[in-house]
């Protein structure tokens, strides 16, 4: 079968159904703009390392198909129709918006496009589902279109938004970890801060499903320098720093920062320390490493409840200790 079939050289073409129409007709119009985005979100599936991006990104793109469907069906065929854009569409978009919203807070404010070449390109196809959305409306106006169609046009330019933000600050995360433990010269020591690190962070993780609660894991040298960090998906924004504080805090002490809230009350040897430093963290959840009696590091580990975070952290410390 040849890809050209001739039928549209006059310029017509044919709706889902058989009618035939120009070209340049506000219907084409529309499901030809859902078609750009499809191909904009393709190459951000194909580029993103963000895992939780690239499972959205797909599952929007099998949804396009069914709204081009419905928005490229002629009137007859609208009636038979199998497969429509529905409010389940519609409260799952809305679940990702809240579900981000709670991480980093109400996003109000514009952004400047081209901090990631993936946040960019999530920025362009937000910008399609725009001009998309103009071209619906118009289309309303003259023809029967689904209110629930209208909906989810409008709901997915603002998921998009929100997933730029997203690949913004977790590539952001990355890329500051990976710095650091580049220019503290921290590939040596027998693997210890590649291949364990690694080790402790999937322990950390188990754990936390477990519980059924997302955590932000951070490991540091003995100097307190950040050498590690995984956030898992969903693990709210304050977790990030507070993980950090918490292996700096076990790393420059030596103790469990569960141990500092006597030590740091009135009258303890330690009274004052959070005060004097901010990054120290009196409330459980750090704790330092050793190997061979002497002090190697320390994990951070926050997201859950102090007691929560406390358990986690006792099963990193178990798998430590099996190295």
């Amino acid at each position: 079968m040849n890809i050209y079939t001739k039928t549209g050289d006059g310029g017509e073409t044919s709706l889902y159904g058989g009618t035939r129409i120009s070209k340049d007709s506000l219907r084409v119009w529309c499901y030809g703009t859902v078609d750009e985005a499809d191909g904009v979100l393709g190459v951000v599936h194909a580029s993103t390392d963000i895992l939780k991006v690239k499972d959205i990104v797909r599952t929007i793109q099998r949804k396009l198909f069914v709204l081009n469907v419905e928005l490229a069906a002629d009137e007859d065929k609208q009636k038979t129709l199998k497969e429509r854009i529905t409010a389940e569409d519609i409260t799952y978009l809305e679940r990702i918006i809240d579900e981000y919203t709670k991480d980093f807070g109400k996003m109000t404010g514009f952004s400047i496009p081209g901090e990631t070449v993936c946040s960019a390109l999530l920025h362009v196809a937000r910008t399609v589902i725009r001009r998309c959305e103009r071209h619906v409306v118009a289309l309303a106006k003259e023809e029967y279109v689904s209110k629930d169609v209208l909906k989810y046009i409008n709901r997915l330019s603002d998921v998009l938004f929100v997933l730029g933000k997203v690949e913004v600050f977790e590539m952001f995360v990355k890329r500051v970890a990976g710095k650091i433990s580049s220019v503290a010269g921290l590939k040596d020591k027998d693997g210890w801060f590649e291949e364990r690190c690694n080790m402790l962070c999937r322990a950390a993780v188990s754990e936390s499903e477990k519980l059924g609660v997302p955590i932000s894991i951070a490991i540091v040298d003995e100097s307190g320098t950040l050498a590690y960090f995984h956030r898992m998906p969903g693990a709210i924004l304050v977790s990030v720093g507070i993980a950090q504080n918490k292996a700096y805090t076990s790393a420059s002490i030596g103790l469990a920062t569960g141990e500092l809230a006597k030590l740091s009350a009135p009258g303890g040897s330690l009274f004052g320390i959070n005060t004097a430093d901010p990054k120290y963290v009196i409330f459980g959840g750090g704790f330092p490493l050793f190997q061979d009696g002497a002090l190697v590091g320390a994990f951070g580990i926050s997201g859950a409840s102090v007691e929560e975070d406390e358990k986690i952290g006792k099963a990193v410390l178990e798998a430590f200790e099996k190295l």
